[in-house]
């Protein structure tokens, strides 16, 4: 069923004590064919790929709006929170606000799992000083001070591209990593599930080896991946998600048959127009595969708002993610992690997307520098 009739379906579901439901859903349908031809017409324009400066500029074009593809997925994950908003009066305000994403209408997003997107002005990079290690057997860095909890401002809406933002407080300077690992463009409060991930980049021998690994790496890529993102406004520093997927590696396989940087199972890969075959397997494709990623990630962030929760359903799937946000009466990643109402592999997996990203913005300080005489080989992960 398509998801404009689901919308429909669910519309004669919801209690006639909900009026307010029943408008905002009946408003949403008209809109999700436009925004799939609209997301067509802007994917298939040639676009060259811009340098990659310690800054981040505006989206080079509106974002699409809407939900760009239709999917069982998405259309599941809808339904679980059209019929629980019509009796649970704590998940009104995230429906509405859903209602209007997918309209492309300003949202305020749901923000309380803390990950938010900051609009960056140019700051001249000061070198970080580099931590001197000794051979193997020497001591790891000390850790970084934790962000403070109380600079960074709640995004303003959702217009066009969630980094449009124009709070005067967020265009302030922020500091890029001197090795272009990071921009800084997602910022998060510290927390223990993060920083035990952080540790385990920095102060284990296998953890080390796979950061440096990922760092090394992400050269190939990195720049693609950013230059993707930016164009469908995904925050650029989620590149990162790809060293927690796959090292950065373009051909792993997985024994669940997830394939490439961003480890697409075949169905998904499929939703969003891959060929996936014996022959020819497009999630092999660095350039076709990372437009996928960033086209799902925006879709995932239009359906939840909260770029913790979009992180959450990439690993586990929209209607687990959703079912636990219903369950819990809030959208807040932390507080599904306190209740563990997800597979424990997703309270790991978005945990460490945020300390990669943490450990990339502070790499030197953390003893990490790209390998100069590394030659990509892919043999392992």
């Amino acid at each position: 069923m398509k998801l404009y009739e689901r919308f429909s379906s669910a519309l004669r579901r919801v209690s006639t004590r909900k009026p307010t439901a029943r408008k905002l859903l009946s408003r949403g349908s008209a809109t999700l064919a436009l925004s799939a031809s609209l997301w067509m017409l802007t994917a298939t324009q040639e676009k060259p790929l811009p340098k990659v400066e310690p800054v981040i500029e505006q989206a080079s074009q509106p974002a699409p709006q809407g939900l760009s593809r239709q999917r069982k997925d998405f259309d599941k994950a809808l339904d679980i929170l059209a019929n629980a908003a019509s009796s649970d009066e704590r998940l009104t305000g995230y429906f509405t606000s859903l209602q209007k994403r997918l309209q492309g209408e300003p949202a305020p997003p749901a923000s309380g799992s803390g990950v938010r997107v900051v609009k960056r002005v140019k700051k001249e990079v000061q070198p970080v000083e580099q931590n001197k290690l000794s051979a193997a057997g020497a001591s790891v860095p000390a850790l970084a001070q934790p962000r403070p909890n109380n600079v960074w401002p709640e995004m303003k809406g959702f217009i066009g591209s969630p980094m449009m933002e124009d709070s005067q407080a967020a265009n302030r300077e922020v500091a890029a990593s001197p090795l272009l690992l990071t921009v800084g463009d997602v910022t998060f409060k510290n927390n223990p599930a993060i920083e035990r991930w952080v540790n385990y980049y920095t102060a284990s021998e296998r953890g080390r080896q796979t950061m440096q690994i990922g760092i090394n790496r992400s050269g190939s890529y990195i720049n693609l991946a950013r230059a993707e993102f930016r164009r469908l406004g995904v925050p650029e520093d989620l590149v990162w998600l790809a060293h927690v997927e796959s090292v950065w590696h373009m051909t792993a396989m997985s024994p669940a048959a997830a394939g490439g940087l961003w480890q697409f199972i075949p169905s998904t890969a499929k939703d969003y127009g891959l060929t996936v075959s014996q022959e020819y397997d497009e999630r092999l494709d660095p350039e076709k595969q990372t437009q996928v990623a960033a086209a799902y990630l925006r879709d995932l962030y239009t359906i939840f708002g909260d770029w913790a929760l979009a992180m959450a359903a990439y690993n586990c799937g929209e209607p687990r993610v959703m079912n636990a946000v219903v369950k819990n009466g809030n959208a807040d990643f932390w507080e599904l992690h306190e209740k563990q109402l997800l597979p424990q592999e997703t309270l790991n997996y978005v945990p460490k997307i945020l300390a990669a990203i943490e450990v990339a913005s502070q790499a030197e300080s953390y003893g990490f520098s790209p390998d100069p005489q590394y030659e990509p080989s892919y043999a392992g992960r």
